[in-house]
């Protein structure tokens, strides 16, 4: 059987042997997706027009790493709400990220670009003078959180939900918790999903997961309007929920587990992963589609990983803290906890459990140096696999790997 996977700007056919039984995944599509109108009556009756005519708001948008549509929503919020793009202030929650470029602005408003951009802000998690002290977490820690957001006396979340491989799902608490907080406390929270109990779809038992909820309470959620969709395959919006940042962000979740989460009753010998874009531009991005299918790789079986990686090695912390990283151990050399260590840790964690192959246009050394295997051939790779003992009996293809979430039906 001959399968074509995208393969950067082209396509990598694969021929998988026969007598291979051979399941296909990819995230599902909207029958029916929201539409301008549909959108507006929605939000009417779940108390937006409410919220709205008691203040202008601070509009929290994401920044540009994120695919949520916030241009289209807020020409929709235009269309119902005429005045609000003239008036209300816009926050990015960049987290940690930098502030966006002038064609990222663009990406995230589009159109309503010029008309907002005097009133549009940016989140600096390392600036302290621009944030304010709500309080300390669990974890004797103070907790900053911008300015902007403490202060406004209306605020309104624009955002979008889709599984996370170590928060759980993206959205709701996310645009507070990094979005806009201090440095400290996102490292707090980021250092945590070192532990695989930080895991796509998993929020209860999440401590990443967790700690976003609870700074999130800190900073008011309760009192937060939202506006939290969900985006199908096609990028078409499936659902769009409002309300509390808390109950919208539950709405979405399950709306974004419907499309995404697909339910595995017997584990994989092999399970290929196809990386599409953005995400197959580098190393650093390809994590995403190992972390949402290896828990439906049989233990000793192999996840192969399909990215061409066109940009290289992407944000270098990780390859560089590789030097100092004591891979028997599974940690620091000094055994200190260090920022973005989790992108290490996680892989390596995995990798003694089951192969972690990736078919890449990266040199060997550079794959390896952070605990991926390389492989140049594929179907080589299966034959000899089908070859072998116990044999290559089944075998999943995922399409859009790091969209689509493989979960064995005991992991639920």
């Amino acid at each position: 059987m001959k399968v074509d996977l995208t393969y950067g700007t082209g396509q990598l056919t694969v021929d998988i042997p026969s007598g291979t039984k051979v399941d296909f995944y990819e995230p599902g599509r909207s029958s029916n997706p929201v539409e301008s109108h549909g959108f507006l009556v929605q939000a009417r009756k779940e108390g937006l027009s409410d919220f709205l005519a008691e203040d202008t708001p601070l509009i929290i948008v994401n920044d540009a790493n994120r695919n949520t549509p916030t241009a289209r929503l807020l020409g929709w919020l235009k269309v119902g709400y005429p005045d609000l793009l003239e008036k209300a202030g816009f926050l990015v929650a960049c987290g940690t990220h930098a502030p966006p470029t002038e064609p990222q602005l663009q990406k995230i408003f589009g159109e309503h670009l010029e008309t907002v951009r005097p009133r549009v802000a940016f989140h600096d998690a390392r600036n302290q003078d621009s944030m304010t002290m709500i309080g300390e977490d669990r974890y004797g820690g103070s907790v900053y959180v911008d300015t902007l957001l403490h202060k406004a006396r209306r605020t309104l979340v624009l955002t979008s939900s889709e599984p996370h491989y170590f928060a759980g799902f993206t959205g709701g608490r996310k645009s507070i918790l990094p979005g806009l907080s201090d440095i400290a406390t996102i490292e707090r929270n980021h250092n945590m999903a070192n532990s695989l109990a930080a895991a796509p779809l998993k929020l209860k038992g999440n401590p990443v997961a967790e700690h976003m909820g609870e700074v999130a309470q800190m900073a008011g959620a309760h009192g937060i309007f939202s506006v939290q969709v969900v985006l199908d395959a096609a990028g078409e919006i499936a659902g769009a929920f409002f309300g509390p940042l808390d109950d919208a962000f539950a709405k979405a979740v399950d709306a974004a587990e419907g499309l995404y989460a697909k339910s595995v009753t017997e584990p994989y010998d092999v399970v290929l992963c196809e990386v599409r874009s953005p995400f197959d531009r580098s190393l650093y991005q390809v994590q995403k589609a190992l972390e949402n299918s290896q828990t439906a790789v049989a233990d000793g079986g192999a996840d192969i990983l399909v990215s061409a990686c066109s940009e290289g090695i992407g944000p270098d912390r990780f390859f560089k803290l590789a030097d100092e990283w004591d891979r028997e151990k599974n940690e620091h050399q000094e055994g200190k906890t260090v920022f973005g260590s989790h992108k290490l840790s996680r892989v390596n964690g995995i990798s003694r459990r089951i192969e972690v192959l990736l078919h890449s246009g990266l040199p060997d050394e550079t794959v390896r140096k952070v605990f991926y295997e390389p492989m140049a051939d594929v179907d080589k790779f299966l034959k000899q696999k089908a070859n072998g003992r116990p044999g290559l009996r089944r075998m999943a293809v995922v399409h859009d790997a790091s969209n689509t979430v493989l979960t064995m039906a005991t992991n639920k």
